[in-house]
Formats: C-alpha cells, sequence, structure tokens
C-alpha cells in the first residue's frame, strides 16, 4: 500500500461541509485514530455517530472500523506523498473559500485600494520573485499599468512609487528584505496589498490588506528545502485581474 494515497480523491470531492470538518479533524490526527471510537470522534468534531457512518460510507467503507483500520494501514506512507496530497486537499478547500462572503469583501476591497491607484507595482524574490514576473504581465495583458520589482536591494528614493499600489508576495512573511522596502514605501503612503501563507506575518501586518492561503510546507528530495503550493497565488492574481474596473 505504500505510495497509494490514503483516500480516493473524488469521494473526497464530494464531501459536504460537515464532512470536510470530520476529515480535517483525522488528517490532523492520525496517530491517534487508532485509539478513537466512534462516540470520542463524534464528540471531538461536534456531530452525531450517524454522521460519522454517512462520512465513513461515502468515502467507501462500511463503518468507522473499517476506515480506521484502512487508515493504520496507510500510516506509513512516505512524508512527502503525505504531504503532496494533504496540499492538494488544503488547495481544494481554499478554491471552495474563494466563492464565500469574507473572500469576495476582501476581494471588493483589494480591486477599491488597486483602482484608486495610478498603477500597481508587484514585488517578491526568489520564487515569488517569478510569480511577481507573472502577475505584472498578467495585469499588463488584460489592461491594468503595472511594474514590478524582483531585486531586493532596489532604490526607492524620494517620493518614489507615490500613489502606486504594492501587491506583495512573500510565503513567509517575514522576508527581511521586502520589510525594509515596504517600511520605506509606507513613508511614502504606497497602497500595499500583501498575498502570503499566514496573515500573522509581518508583512501581512504591515499591508493595508492581506491574503492568506495557509498551505502545508513540503520538502524537497534533499530534506532541507521547503516547498509550498504557489496555485493560490496564480489563483489570486488572475482573480484580481479580472475584477479590477480599468478606468485608465
Amino acid at each position: 500500500m505504500k505510495g497509494h494515497i490514503m483516500f480516493e480523491i473524488e469521494k473526497i470531492k464530494k464531501l459536504n461541509e460537515t464532512e470536510y470538518q470530520i476529515y480535517n479533524f483525522l488528517m490532523a490526527h492520525v496517530a491517534d485514530v487508532s485509539k478513537m471510537t466512534i462516540r470520542e470522534l463524534a464528540q471531538m468534531t461536534h456531530v452525531s455517530a450517524a454522521t460519522i457512518v454517512r462520512f465513513c460510507r461515502h468515502l467507501g467503507f462500511a463503518g468507522f472500523s473499517e476506515l480506521k483500520f484502512h487508515m493504520m494501514q496507510a500510516s506509513e506512507f512516505e512524508p512527502s506523498i503525505e504531504s503532496y496530497y494533504a496540499n492538494f486537499l488544503e488547495l481544494n478547500s481554499f478554491l471552495k473559500g474563494l466563492t464565500g462572503i469574507r473572500f469576495q469583501k476582501k476581494l471588493s476591497q483589494a480591486c477599491q485600494i488597486i483602482e484608486s491607484c495610478d498603477y500597481s507595482v508587484f514585488m517578491g524574490i526568489g520564487t515569488s520573485g517569478a510569480l511577481a514576473k507573472y502577475g505584472y504581465r498578467y495585469f499588463n495583458n488584460v489592461g491594468i499599468q503595472s511594474s514590478v520589482i524582483t531585486d531586493p536591494y532596489f532604490p526607492i528614493v524620494g517620493n518614489g512609487y507615490k500613489n502606486a499600489c504594492m501587491i506583495v508576495l512573500s510565503v513567509s512573511g517575514e522576508t527581511e528584505e521586502i520589510i525594509e522596502q515596504l517600511a520605506k514605501l509606507k513613508k511614502n503612503c504606497v497602497k500595499i496589498i500583501s498575498i502570503t501563507n499566514d496573515e500573522e506575518g509581518t508583512i501581512s501586518k504591515m499591508s493595508d490588506l492581506n491574503f492568506s492561503y495557509y498551505m502545508i510546507d513540503e520538502f524537497a528530495s534533499t530534506k532541507s528545502i521547503k516547498l509550498t503550493t504557489q496555485l493560490p497565488v496564480l489563483a489570486l492574481i488572475e482573480i484580481l485581474a479580472h475584477h479590477v474596473k480599468i478606468t485608465k
């Protein structure tokens, strides 16, 4: 069984909101599943035992005992495969959230900021720099005047970038070079929208508006390089581009 995914993706995609809560709880407590009873799981997830049974059946199991046995057998997966699979499901959850009221309200606020500025500037370094270049080209392709900064030591002097909207990309939200640049830009009253993996990071807190996507870190084959999927960033860039009203 090693190397196979824990559950069938097509079945997971059909779970309802309550069942997703159960699923997410189980994925966060895989090591404890063998000790759980169905009543304990129901209490921990604030649902009925009958809901747990329906959840198990929707995943293709006769009941909780069969699902629990399957999870115990599957717990020997390679960590990299598990992380990749978990990230896929996190991405699916993120994409579902894009239709929610909270996201739509934030999207509207971001569009208003971009529309109120003379132009947009994408900023990022490393992998985020490559995405910043993508965002810059995408915005210009749809008619939104944009530029890009991928050099962390790019000089910002005087009233540079006055009345610009900086769209800052950083996975950790703690990129020191970006933080230093933003400190200078804030003195010029530049508007800042950030896209990060965590809304508690320094860059997020320095921003006028932050989009966070909360993806799980993976490790490259060297086990020393952390990777975080950037698909949510691409989605957010494209969604922003298509919702900004072009008036200039």
